[in-house]
């Protein structure tokens, strides 16, 4: 890889399947600069690994709401 990794994990609103959660993780990892998703519909969270320098968090979360959903970070109240 060679390049920086972060770690984002949100509390995503909308996941209303298993079938949803993995077509999730299907087109958030085809995104450029994402190395890592991990979609979980029993706890409602989208875990990414990504490079910082190739995307950012807001562009992560456009792409989560994007599918209908509401996101917030999973470590804030």
């Amino acid at each position: 890889m060679g390049a920086q990794e972060a770690r984002l994990k949100l509390q995503v609103e909308g996941i209303v399947c298993t079938g949803c959660a993995a077509d999730m993780e299907t087109v958030l990892g085809d995104v450029d600069g994402i190395f890592e998703v991990a979609v979980s519909y029993a706890d409602g969270t989208v875990a990414v690994v990504y490079d910082p320098e190739e995307i950012d968090q807001e562009t992560i979360i456009a792409k989560i709401n994007g599918f209908g959903m509401k996101t917030r970070l999973a470590d804030r109240p």
